[in-house]
C-alpha cells in the first residue's frame, strides 16, 4: 500500500505561520521589519505567490527565500520512494491525513510505527501477508498517532509498545534518546527530535539500504511539524540528529509524502544552506 501523494503537507502559508509562531513574530513586526505592507502580508498568509514580498519576509523569519518561493509556487515534490518491505497506511483524522508505517522482513516479521486512526487496513494486511507483528513503536502520543493502539494490540496479542517516557503512553516500554533496542529481528536507534511534543522521537532502522528513519511530526517534506513551544531546540535537533544522516536516508513523516535527507537539505526553507 504505497500511496501516491499529489501535494505536500505544508505550503508557503503554513511555513510562514510556523516560523512566525516559533519566533514570536507578529504580523505587525513582520511587516515593519520586512517592509511588506500588512495587506500584502495577509495575502501571502492566504497562499498568494508574490515572489518579491516572499523574498523580503524570508530573512526576517530565518527561511531560505528561494525555497519559500518554490513552496508558494507549489513547484516541488520529493521523488517517490519504494522501500522493500515498507507499507504506508494513510487514514483521515479530522481535516488531515496521517501516516502509519509497517515494516516487514523477508522472514515476515513486522514492526508497526504509529497507528493512524483506522486499524482495519493494517490488520487486514498483516493477516493476508501472514506477517508476525513483533512490536509497535510510537514517535509521540498525539491522538492521530496512537488512536487505534488498543484495538491493534487486542487483535495482535501481547506485543511490546515502545515510546519515550515523556509521552506518557500507558503500558509503553520507555525508550530514551540514544538508545538502541531490538524488536524481533529489527534493530532500532532512538533519535532525539522533541519540539512537536516533549518526548518526540525519530527511529532509525539500522542495517537497511537505503537507511530508513520514521520521524513522526518532527519534519515533513519541505517543512517541519508544529513546534512553537520549543522552536529553536526543535530545529537544532532536526539538524543534528536527522539532517546529519546519510544523504540517501529515507525520512518517513507522520503526514505527507516520504522524503530524503538530501531532498530536505536542498528544499526545506527552515534549513537554509
Amino acid at each position: 500500500m504505497k500511496p501516491t501523494y499529489t501535494h505536500l503537507e505544508d505550503f508557503s502559508e503554513d511555513i510562514i505561520a510556523k516560523a512566525q509562531n516559533g519566533l514570536r513574530v507578529t504580523n505587525r513586526d513582520l511587516s515593519d521589519r520586512s517592509g511588506v505592507d500588512l495587506t500584502i502580508l495577509k495575502a501571502l498568509k492566504n497562499g498568494e505567490c508574490d515572489e518579491a514580498a516572499l523574498r523580503k519576509i524570508a530573512p526576517v523569519l530565518n527561511l531560505d527565500p528561494d525555497r519559500l518561493v518554490t513552496a508558494a509556487r507549489k513547484a516541488w515534490m520529493p521523488a517517490e520512494q519504494d522501500i522493500p518491505g515498507l507499507e504506508v497506511f494513510v487514514s483521515q483524522f479530522r481535516t488531515m491525513s496521517v501516516n502509519a508505517y509497517l515494516l516487514s522482513s523477508p522472514a515476515r516479521e513486522g514492526i508497526l510505527f504509529d497507528t493512524g486512526v483506522d486499524p482495519d487496513p493494517i490488520l487486514q494486511h498483516i493477516e493476508e501477508k501472514e506477517i508476525r507483528l513483533q512490536g509497535i513503536v510510537l514517535t509521540h502520543g498525539h491522538p492521530d498517532h496512537i488512536a487505534v493502539l488498543d484495538p491493534i494490540l487486542s487483535h495482535a496479542g501481547g506485543l511490546p509498545v515502545f515510546a519515550h517516557p515523556a509521552e506518557n503512553i500507558s503500558g509503553a516500554r520507555p525508550v530514551s534518546w540514544g538508545d538502541s533496542f531490538s524488536v524481533g529481528s529489527f534493530r532500532i536507534r532512538a533519535l532525539s527530535t522533541p519540539g512537536h511534543t516533549a518526548g518526540g522521537t525519530s527511529f532509525l532502522v539500522e542495517g537497511l539500504q537505503p537507511p530508513l528513519a520514521i520521524v513522526g511530526d518532527a519534519i515533513f517534506a519541505g517543512s517541519v511539524g508544529g513546534c512553537a513551544a520549543d522552536y529553536a531546540n526543535a530545529l537544532a535537533a532536526i539538524r543534528e540528529n536527522l539532517l546529519c544522516l546519510p544523504a540517501e536516508t529515507v525520512l518517513c513523516p507522520g503526514h505527507g509524502p516520504l522524503t530524503t535527507v538530501a531532498e530536505e537539505k536542498s528544499h526545506n526553507p527552515f534549513f537554509p544552506s
